[in-house]
């Protein structure tokens, strides 16, 4: 049976004594130990000591426990503390995260916020510590613990690895219970959370979720078509009678990729998004959240394949108009899902606090950018009349 695997992040010197009753309270506790100094940690020698240390977080760490005390620590290119960047990389993995904070460190927090000029190096080795803390319990509103002594974190931590062990419980029989097969290995912690909680509103937030979710795998893919990434031509065409034949063909399908999201956004949506009182089909909606991503996928790959045919030089402006076609298409689907979801959660708030006469609305563009379209028209015109003037 694997171990759960506890992160400790914090310098070592001055803190090397609590680092070493933590790392004897994880082992005791029948937990794997992770710590930069133990000679089992998985240090890359070909890479530097933050990159080996990220990719520990990233690939190893279960649970990550942060310690801050009176030291900053040394400091990489972009002036943060290695002990900064695990953490961040712990956020950004999304694992469970304790925070400590040396109890005199959060005593003159409040005189560094009056006097940020003052010198404090008789207290910190850099004012670093001060903004860091400020950026943990207010800008991130996470929450963190007081200590003075080893004990004050140990006896933290058996409390709440208790609590994460009985929620875990808890979630796991929700999970065994109402989980459908489909979405076992697909869907985000996040969506997971929405789809098992079934909160106020959860139908269309499960929606939103996976609607982001599902965009954002696509997001190197929107990069190639940004910066036109070309890896072959797949269409070659040395006689323009065959560009014209290739471009009426290029369109129909420019066009069929429309008539599908219209399809699944105006017919599909509403017959899986039931009336309030009425179950919706969370099946359903996820369906249309993995094809709407299919379909961005489909005018991406239709936009650079277009851009990507290898015609006469008198051709290639109409083969330019014919690909700028889904500009706009592109950028409207990639922001629909991210606005929706900040739109919906200010609704949430809006909820929470009081309001109850509230209307939610939020529309994609589906339809062809007019100026792209006459521009194209145009071009397609001149070719045309290029060709008869030849017959």
């Amino acid at each position: 049976m694997k171990n759960t695997n506890i992160f400790v992040s914090s310098t070592c010197y001055d803190l090397s004594q609590i680092r070493t009753d933590i790392h004897d309270f994880i082992h005791n506790n029948g937990h794997t130990p992770i710590l930069s100094e133990l000679n089992n940690f998985p240090f890359n020698p070909f890479k530097k000591a933050v990159d080996s240390c990220i990719d520990v977080v990233m690939n190893d760490a279960d649970i990550f426990v942060l310690i801050i005390g009176n030291r900053y620590g040394a400091q990489i290119e972009t002036g943060k503390s290695i002990t900064n960047i695990e953490f961040l990389t712990a956020k950004q993995k999304g694992i469970p995260i304790y925070i400590f904070i040396d109890k005199k460190i959060i005593n003159i927090l409040p005189v560094w916020r009056k006097n940020k000029d003052s010198d404090y190096t008789d207290i910190v080795d850099s004012t670093k510590i001060f903004e860091f803390v400020t950026e943990i319990r207010d800008d991130l509103n996470l929450w963190s613990f007081e200590f003075e002594k080893a004990q004050d974190i140990i006896s933290t931590l058996k409390n709440q690895l208790s609590y994460l062990f009985k929620e875990s419980l808890i979630l796991s029989t929700k999970y065994k219970s109402k989980l459908d097969d489909l979405f076992v290995d697909n869907l985000s912690n996040e969506a997971l959370r929405i789809y098992l909680e079934k909160q106020d509103l959860y139908e269309s937030e499960f929606f939103i979720q996976t609607l982001v979710d599902e965009i954002k795998k696509k997001e190197t893919l929107k990069n190639d078509y940004i910066y036109k990434i070309i890896l072959e031509s797949k269409h070659i065409l040395s006689e323009n009678e065959d560009v014209l034949k290739w471009i009426g063909q290029r369109y129909k399908i420019f066009r069929d990729l429309i008539d599908s999201l219209n399809k699944i956004m105006h017919k599909a949506y509403p017959d899986f998004y039931a009336e309030p009182g009425i179950p919706s089909d969370l099946k359903g909606l996820y369906y249309v959240s993995v094809t709407y991503a299919r379909i961005f996928e489909s005018i991406i790959n239709w936009t650079i394949e277009t851009l990507s045919a290898s015609v006469n030089q008198e051709c290639q402006a109409l083969v330019e108009k014919l690909s700028n076609l889904s500009q706009n298409m592109i950028v409207n689907m990639w922001e629909f899902p991210f606005a929706h979801k900040e739109t919906f959660d200010k609704l949430k708030i809006r909820i929470q606090n009081g309001e109850t006469t509230i209307k939610h609305t939020s529309t994609l563009n589906i339809n062809l950018d007019s100026i792209a379209l006459t521009e194209y028209n145009n071009e397609f015109q001149k070719f045309s009349d290029l060709l008869l003037k030849r017959e």
